[in-house]
């Protein structure tokens, strides 16, 4: 078997040396398990080497740090990038995991695994991501795209687009997340590799019902039919991760009759939970001449999520159990105390999500060796969720009556960490407990008279079709070329609840016997110990409860239609000349979008449904600047200037509401007095909009041994979204009683467009390898980079409250350190962000509300350091030359996730521990 041709010519988008070495080594396979140096040469204590343009450097690892540094020095525009190596030697489970580790980039934890990802403070309402140049649609309530859906073993490389280019139609105010995956005619001869691993977490099966052991397998195939003409690629990713955490979250901490605060009850869980994603990847390429060349690609995957989520709700203070005397108080907190009288809610709780993405594309490029060579661009993605939340309840107890007696807790609160609770009954007997009400809280209208739990259900549809085309024109002047283009994408987006509704008694008893036992539950991380543990799906299909239908307005006035029609046009020149002597590139473009938007829904008061609809369409101009200056062929100094925007959040531009009528107020002409109110979103919300500025300084060292960069940015956000009060219609309303009124206009809460604030920023990145300080220490290398963004926006309005904007960490720092040599590979790789505000899920999704009031449900998460590693060997002759053994940890130091009352470690809100998840496996390259 011949060895892959490993040369990379630097001016090529995907390098050639990537591509054949290492491409589908890593491309669906290796994302966690590939060599850390690729096949040996003839000689086979020689590692095999990849040649850029001007240097040689070890392939693996190093190599692709290369190629990542050299197409960064080479981008137009500031810019970060992953190889496809990176991806396949670091613990990814998917590309979330791997973007975290780029300057500026944080990731929030969802149930332990990296999600949504923040770029330079900003969340991902604020950027856009991208799928071989085509924007995704998202499984998420609004836009922000969840990474955990795309398998980073089915990637070749990923850049994040930090500042704007005209020519990048999908863009946002933090920037751009393109992942890209590959190009089977840019690879040399045909590459089939293989791999499988084993997973594992250490906290093992906390409660029964779902798997402490998963796997994750994958196949790839690249190759190249007549003449190098047609090419082909296939990857397939299948896994089934399972994860685990233990989850406290207190009431919070009201104060007692002396003044002190004293823990008010808890809601705390363990969680076992399984997430089978199975995807494939598949392009076919067809260059049959330099007048054509054809592209077709495809992603699709099948996405479960099963949590099986078992615990206890303890009312304490704000119930009807008494703290007894005795208790101790220190510095104003009750420490440690006993209550009688409790009654807690036992939970056996399930949530399961399914969805199915798919995105198509199409390229054509025609005449491309003309002087007008056209592109042609055809994209479709789409996906459709359901969730199903389901809680059931059991207690020693009907509607604050116990069945024999209530229970007695010792209650010791320790300064940030969970506390240790201590019942005197043992709640893994099954005798003691019921299924029941406990406290009272649902409806006594319900059969039986009291709610067994409640029941949710979530759909939604997201599709998008995209068109672009452009045209490029070389000039002989200061300016290089000309790029005119233009796009239209169409997107529909509904999401919402129902039916949602109680679960109560069948039979009409106030309780029911407890179903069969499945096990037991360890809450022993809390003190309570074991808990009764059974099969709540099976409970609910068996027929035992009835469901009552939830009809409050709420829901109705939360779903949403999303209707969007954008339209772009641009022009780039392009300029690659010169200032005197200093060599000068860059762009200068213009964005014109014209924007049709429009929703339908429903509003709601009671069960009285009015149908409603709005919209708007308008125009918008951005422009931008990119300059890079040379003063020598390996320092770059950038600039930037540009107007961003971003589409409004969709949840936030839904044309539903909740409203009510005050017939006393009929004959009032006083708008401040209208008989009308209401509170919902605007389907007439404008983008957030930004004047952004940005200045870098890139050095990099001899042979590319690694670079040194620093970069400042200053974001000037012109148009914010808050809510605020506004004047609102409500022609075509129903009167519910009493003459007309004189005014149909009311005052309603609802997302407004107005002022922003400043978003400022520094960002410095250090790669290093040994070789650069001494060509006979050979293998280290280290990769440093720290950012810290300082926010002056308030994002509930200028005349509310400060406080951080959500998902913005001031500083986030990331370490890697490396060693690979001889076929052995060491990584370690730390990753740090400071606190910062965040929706904490306990259970099943999050509140829609999303962060336009004080009270859309976000807390202040404290700092976290999560550190991954991995080791591996890879054999390089012999019977078992290709094959690569690997170990990895993710979360090794198991970091817990934790936020305070009023930033008071000894009031802890929550604390959400994950546990260290384990591969071990291998992977064969032939």
């Amino acid at each position: 078997m011949q060895h892959p041709d490993y040369t990379i010519n630097a001016r090529r988008l995907l390098p050639r040396g990537l591509a054949a070495g290492l491409l589908f080594t890593q491309l669906a396979l290796v994302s966690f398990g590939q060599t850390s140096a690729a096949d040996s040469s003839a000689d086979p204590e020689k590692d095999k080497t990849v040649v850029l343009e001007k240097l040689t450097v070890q392939a693996g690892f190093a190599g692709s740090l290369a190629a990542a540094a050299e197409k960064k020095q080479e981008a137009v525009t500031i810019t970060e990038v992953i190889s496809s190596e990176e991806l396949g030697k670091l613990p990814d489970i998917s590309i979330a995991d791997a973007l975290t580790r780029l300057p500026g980039l944080a990731a929030q934890r969802t149930n332990g695994r990296a999600q949504q990802i923040s770029v330079r403070g900003l969340n991902g309402d604020f950027s856009t991501a991208t799928l071989n140049g085509r924007e995704q649609v998202s499984t998420n309530l609004n836009r922000a795209v969840e990474f955990d859906q795309y398998p980073a073993d089915l990637l070749d490389t990923v850049t994040v687009y930090k500042t704007a280019s005209a020519n990048l139609p999908s863009q946002g105010i933090a920037g751009t997340i393109d992942m890209q995956t590959v190009s089977p005619l840019s690879k040399s001869g045909r590459q089939i590799a293989l791999n499988a691993y084993y997973q594992w977490n250490d906290l093992g099966q906390l409660t029964p019902g779902v798997s402490e052991n998963g796997y994750r397998t994958g196949l790839a195939y690249v190759d190249q039919f007549n003449d190098g003409k047609v090419g082909i690629a296939i990857g397939v990713s299948l896994a089934s991760t399972p994860w685990a955490g233990e989850q406290f979250q207190a009431w919070g901490y009201p104060t007692d009759a002396g003044g002190a605060f004293v823990l008010g009850g808890t809601k705390s869980y363990v969680r076992n939970s399984i997430l089978d994603r199975n995807a494939v990847m598949g392009v076919l390429e067809y260059r049959p001449s330099d007048n054509l060349h054809l592209k077709f690609d495809l992603y699709a995957a099948d996405f479960e999520e099963k949590q099986l989520l078992r615990g206890m709700e303890i009312p304490l203070w704000w119930s009807s159990a008494a703290i007894q005397p005795g208790y101790t108080t220190a510095d104003g907190l009750v420490t440690n105390s006993t209550f009688g009288n409790v009654m807690p809610v036992v939970r056996n709780d399930v949530f399961k999500r399914t969805d199915s993405p798919i995105a198509l594309g199409a390229n054509a490029v025609f005449g491309e060796k003309s002087a007008w060579p056209v592109t042609l661009d055809l994209g479709y993605s789409k996906i459709e969720r359901k969730d199903q939340n389901l809680e059931t309840w059991s207690g020693i107890s009907f509607r604050g009556v116990p069945f024999t007696t209530a229970d007695t807790m010792n209650v010791k609160l320790i300064p940030g960490e969970v506390p240790v609770i201590t019942p005197t009954k043992a709640y893994a007997d099954g005798s003691v407990l019921r299924l029941s009400d406990p406290q009272g809280w649902g409806p006594d209208t319900l059969p039986g008279g009291g709610m067994h739990g409640y029941l949710k259900y979530f759909q939604a549809k997201d599709e998008m079709g995209q068109f672009k085309a452009f045209t490029k024109h070389d000039l002989n002047k200061w300016f290089k070329s000309i790029e005119l283009g233009t796009s239209y994408t169409d997107r529909y987006k509904r999401d919402g609840e129902g039916p949602s509704g109680w679960i109560s008694p069948a039979n009409g008893a106030n309780t029911l016997p407890l179903p069969p036992s499945v096990g037991t539950t360890d809450m022993g991380f809390l003190g309570v110990g074991g808990i009764y543990a059974y099969d709540p799906l099976a409970a609910s299909e068996s027929g035992i409860w009835a469901f009552t239908p939830n009809n409050d307005s709420g829901i109705v006035a939360n779903r949403y239609e999303i209707r969007e029609k954008v339209a772009q046009f641009y022009g780039v020149l392009n300029i690659d000349s010169k200032i005197g002597s200093l060599p000068v590139s860059g762009n200068i473009g213009v964005r014109g979008i014209y924007v049709d938007q429009s929703s339908d829904g429903y509003s709601a008061n009671g069960a009285t449904l009015t149908p409603v609809s709005g919209g708007d369409q308008y125009w918008d101009v951005a422009p931008n600047l990119n300059l890079n200056f040379k003063p020598d062929e390996d320092f770059i100094i950038r600039f930037s200037v540009a107007k961003q925007l971003a589409r409004p959040r969709m949840y936030d531009m839904r044309a539903s509401r909740t409203w009510g009528y005050n017939p006393a107020n009929a004959g009032s002409n006083d708008i401040s007095q209208s008989p009308w109110s209401g509170g919902g979103g605007n389907p007439m919300l404008r983008p957030w909009e930004s004047i952004s500025f940005d200045l870098s300084l890139e050095k990099y060292f001899a042979e590319k041994r690694g670079y040194f960069a620093v970069a400042g940015f200053t974001k000037d956000l012109q148009n914010y979204i808050y809510e605020q009060q506004s004047v609102a219609d409500f022609t075509g309303y129903p009167v519910s009683s009493g003459p007309e009124p004189v005014l149909r206009q009311g005052i309603v809460t609802q997302p407004v467009n107005g002022e922003g604030g400043h978003l400022n920023g520094v960002e410095i990145t250090l790669s290093l390898s040994s070789e650069l300080f001494n060509r006979d220490i050979k293998g280290f290398g280290l990769i440093m980079s720290g950012a810290y963004t300082d926010s002056s926006i308030k994002p509930w309005g200028p005349t509310n409250a400060s406080a951080p904007i959500a998902g913005l960490s001031d500083k986030v720092a990331n370490f890697t350190a490396y060693y690979e040599r001889h076929g052995f590979s060491i990584r370690v790789s730390d990753r740090y962000r400071s606190e910062n505000r965040q929706y904490i899920t306990t259970f099943g999704v999050p509140s829609p509300g999303g962060d336009v009031n004080p009270n859309g449900g976000f807390s202040v998460a404290q700092p976290e350091n999560v550190i991954d590693a991995q080791v591996s060997y890879a054999f390089k002759r012999g019977r078992l030359k290709g094959l690569t053994l690997l170990a990895q940890v993710y979360n090794l130091n198991n970091e817990p996730l934790v936020t305070y009352d009023n930033n008071d470690p000894r009031k802890v809100i929550n604390y959400q521990t994950y546990g260290a998840s384990y591969s071990v496996g291998a992977s064969y390259k032939f």
